[in-house]
């Protein structure tokens, strides 16, 4: 795997632990284990660890004694979301194993109790990230994960000929609650991941589901048919059939990590990532669907990492090199409102806008928060850099009150930056194409050597001039 050089180790990796200070510390499991779809798909690309490890140290910063906290409750979702981000950044295995210290004693708040409340999803996303933390499922917390999972999945008929609709829906996931079904095709797939993992039985079935759940398209629909509907598939065209690229994304990921290697998932791959790429903008955002649908990083977030499994390169590129221009960094002279918050990616490019000026709003706080969980993934893939991290003068010296060219080379696609002198600075971007960087600054006055600086999140360089009145 490749970073960026960088030829000064600043603060960021320390945070990772650092930033766990209002949560519970324990020590980093010795058995979690990073995934290695994700080891696997990256060894050929070049990419930029900075944002998705700066949004990790942000987030973890959000934990509350392990947990997220939404609206004055634990957000056991979020809290497993945010995991699952952490669980695939180096270094940051401090901040999953104190998630997994508070969710453990309190994982059939999640799941249900069991006897009258039982939800399908959830199981099947708890028993994920137990093995993200390395934990094992069978036996989390007392708790039996798979069992309690294969509990809720539809058994294969001994007679399906005898029993048609029985085998429609045969591995089809249920929640058991007094509230109703909310089970859909994004629990199924967290269910097939844990299932398979766990070699369980029913894997297969479960599996099958899943993949009856993908259009002619590629695409994967979000709910269910009713269970007593004959047709149990998507049907592309039909009402309740409509394409959804989140549920899409997490059917691609989840089918990675269930590690399922069966032609009839590779070819269901195979199709998903076609779609998923034939969406994706030119600008490497995917829009999200339904009525409200729009271009946001969690949909783009998402989408990138499931193509970036695929190894699909230059889409997953794209996609994290967009998901990064939604992470503001201005630090040093170019502080705003938004530089406490260094890391957090914001859902859309006006939030982001709005929040420089007065910060995330404490009414806004939990969709940043969202959005920076899946945000981590799609920022696996961020592009880096091509060149040496560097900044350097036109000219060896200049008079005070000169604007003098400063060339700033190294900077990522998308990566945010500070250049300046001693009273005055300009914001910079990385290009997409391209590395150097060229701005003016105004020298001051006095008889000296003045140093240029170019800050990043996590990095400097500098140079010198000489300034003479």
């Amino acid at each position: 795997m490749h970073h960026r050089i960088r030829p000064i180790r600043t603060a960021a990796v320390a945070l990772s632990t650092a930033a766990l200070g209002v949560g519970v510390l324990t020590a980093p499991p010795a058995s979690a284990e990073p995934s290695p779809a994700l080891r696997a798909a990256k060894a050929a690309v070049n990419t930029d660890s900075t944002p998705s490890t700066i949004a990790a140290d942000w987030i973890t910063g959000e934990l509350t004694n392990g947990l997220m906290v939404t609206s004055g409750k634990p957000d056991f979702g979020l809290t497993l979301d945010t995991g699952l981000g952490l669980a695939s950044v180096p270094g940051h295995e401090a901040g999953v194993a104190a998630i997994n210290a508070a969710f453990e004693p309190r994982v059939n708040e999640y799941v249900g109790d069991g006897t009258k409340e039982s939800y399908a999803g959830p199981l099947g996303k708890a028993a994920a990230f137990s093995r993200a933390a390395g934990e094992n499922p069978i036996d989390y917390n007392g708790t039996n994960l798979i069992t309690r999972l294969e509990e809720r999945t539809a058994d294969v008929p001994a007679d399906p000929a005898a029993e048609p609709q029985a085998a429609a829906f045969a591995g089809r996931i249920f929640d058991k609650s007094e509230s109703g079904n909310y089970a859909n095709v994004i629990g199924q797939s967290y269910a097939v991941r844990a299932l398979a993992r766990a070699g369980s039985t029913e894997a297969v079935a479960a599996r099958d589901f899943l993949l009856k759940q993908q259009c002619a398209s590629g695409y994967f629909r979000l709910n269910f048919a009713k269970a007593n509907v004959p047709n149990q598939s998507c049907t592309e065209g039909e009402a309740g059939s409509e394409a959804d690229p989140d549920a899409t994304a997490l059917a691609v990921i989840n089918l990675i990590e269930s590690r399922d290697t069966s032609q009839v998932v590779k070819d269901a791959l195979a199709k998903a990532g076609a779609w998923l790429a034939d969406r994706q903008r030119n600008s490497g955002a995917i829009r999200s669907s339904g009525a409200d649908a729009q271009i946001n990083t969690n949909t783009t977030a998402l989408g990138g990492y499931a193509m970036g499994l695929l190894k699909q390169d230059e889409e997953a590129l794209k996609a994290g090199l967009w998901v990064r221009k939604n992470q503001p960094v201005d630090k040093y002279k170019c502080r705003t409102a938004l530089t406490k918050d260094t890391g957090a990616v914001a859902f859309r490019k006006d939030r982001s806008k709005a929040a420089k000026a007065g910060g995330i709003p404490a009414d806004g706080r939990d969709e940043w928060r969202r959005a920076t969980a899946q945000a981590i993934l799609g920022l696996q893939f961020a592009p880096a850099s091509k060149d040496r991290f560097r900044i350097e003068s036109v000219r060896d010296q200049a008079r005070a009150g000169e604007r003098v060219q400063f060339r700033v080379y190294g900077l990522a696609p998308g990566e945010s930056a500070c250049m300046q002198v001693k009273g005055d600075f300009r914001r910079v971007k990385g290009k997409t194409k391209g590395t150097k960087i060229v701005r003016k600054l105004l020298l001051p006055t006095g008889n000296q050597r003045r140093v240029g600086l170019v800050k990043t999140s996590d990095d400097e360089a500098r140079t010198w001039i000489r300034v003479r009145n």
